[in-house]
């Protein structure tokens, strides 16, 4: 076995990746051959399918190979900043800084002067290349500078003139499909009223079996077909309406690969020549790998955010896990969600732990998969038991629907206090206390 790990667990694959990317070669095939046909396309698939990764290992290294120049993906999202060069339009301005080298700003005012003035690579008998310009998370351009709604016309407008004004540029748009009705208001101003559409699917268990085997095989220590089998199996675990497990009929993509980044971290070093079903079971517990997932992604939210680990640790299970451990769903409201600040739950979707679902008018928040149900729960109560007695009491307390009779007083919260670093302390603590 390599000691190179050929999983990358929950990044985004990137170009240099490509080599490691399986279980997709048909959306990307289908998806190069619309986008060589048609220059403008909109590809679309739900959260968490794999979007991003399938344009940064397969399509932009398809189209560089089919001689095209490949611009910086870009965003329309952002704070706004100066947009005066960008015609005064937010979403131009922020696909403008997206697009230009770092640390140059813009002297163009649209689009399409912007492409004009960009040094355009010639192929091999000295013709200009064709260029393709990727927008990725599109449906920024209706769930970002809300007040900025009026411009959100103008810069179809813009797209419009900047592929009609060139016939050497290709426009790919990616975005969520939950977000795709949000467009129609302006598709009548694109071209062929953006028709060309690509649905990528989710990951089913055909896909997963060659996304876990064929990294293995390159990486020098391949699965069985056996311990294949099993593990997707258990990756597709989804909890029944009469509260039963059973195989379902989709993998998350960034669940299959946290869990085999983990099982090749765990395998270092031990002997054997392939990972069979009793190293999954001795090495790779599904549980286990996703319970360090969720405690390093509570680590890095929590360093990134300053907020309390035990009050992040208690939304989980007030706000996005049932009591007959099934999933929940927790409207976003203007500045918290649940309570949690949404500082904190946007890191918490940046690390794919949870994800939006956009419904009846608002944004609701859901863990990423069922299966990480248990393994939350399960570090949780390890993590209460390496607390002081008094935040194991504050949490207990919570729990119990924060009961009078429960409440520390006195002598004993005195003592208790004196024992507990207010830093590590619970949020319940200090709102129960006194």
């Amino acid at each position: 076995m390599t000691t190179q790990n050929p999983f990358v667990g929950p990044r985004i694959f990137e170009e240099s990746d490509a080599h490691l990317f399986f279980g997709r070669e048909a959306d990307a095939d289908a998806l190069l051959s619309l986008v060589l046909s048609r220059r403008l396309v909109l590809f679309y698939a739900p959260s968490g399918a794999g979007k991003s990764s399938l344009i940064r290992a397969r399509l932009i290294p398809d189209l560089r190979s089919e001689g095209f120049h490949v611009l910086p993906i870009a965003r329309v999202g952002g704070a706004p900043g100066p947009v005066a060069r960008a015609g005064g339009n937010v979403f131009t301005a922020n696909l403008l800084r997206a697009l230009q080298p770092s640390g140059t700003t813009a002297e163009t005012t649209t689009l399409t002067e912007f492409l004009a003035a960009q040094a355009r690579p010639t192929d091999a008998i000295g013709q200009p290349a064709p260029v393709a310009l990727f927008i990725d998370q599109f449906e920024e351009i209706v769930t970002t500078n809300l007040d900025r709604y009026q411009e959100r016309e103008g810069f179809f407008v813009q797209l419009r003139d900047a592929f009609n004004a060139d016939p050497l540029l290709w426009i790919i748009l990616v975005m969520r499909e939950d977000f795709v009705p949000e467009l129609d208001p302006y598709t009548a101003t694109l071209p062929h009223r953006l028709q060309a559409r690509f649905q990528m699917c989710r990951m089913n268990a055909a896909m997963a079996r060659e996304a876990i085997a064929e990294p293995a095989r390159i990486g020098g220590r391949p699965f069985t077909p056996e311990a294949v089998t099993a593990l997707v199996d258990n990756l597709r675990q989804i909890r029944t309406d009469e509260g039963q497990t059973a195989p379902g009929e989709f993998v998350e993509p960034v669940q299959l690969q946290v869990v085999c980044y983990q099982l090749w971290q765990n395998l270092a070093g031990r002997p054997g020549a392939e990972i069979t079903p009793a190293d999954l079971q001795d090495l790779g517990d599904v549980d286990a790998a996703l319970s360090q997932f969720y405690e390093r992604t509570m680590q890095a939210v929590v360093a990134t955010t300053g907020a309390a680990e035990a009050e992040v640790r208690q939304w989980f299970e007030d706000a996005l896990i049932t009591a007959q451990r099934t999933r929940g769903t927790v409207f976003r409201g203007l500045t918290e969600t649940g309570g949690l600040a949404n500082e904190v739950v946007d890191q918490l979707t940046h690390h794919y732990l949870v994800r939006p679902v956009v419904w009846a008018g608002g944004t609701w928040y859901e863990l990423i998969h069922d299966r990480f149900i248990t393994p939350i729960l399960r570090s949780n109560r390890a993590w209460q038991g390496q607390q002081s007695p008094l935040v194991q009491a504050a949490l207990a307390w919570d729990n119990a629907g924060r009961p009078k009779a429960m409440l520390y007083g006195g002598d004993v919260l005195d003592q208790a206090l004196a024992m507990t670093s207010r830093e590590h302390a619970a949020p319940v603590i200090s709102s129960g206390s006194r």
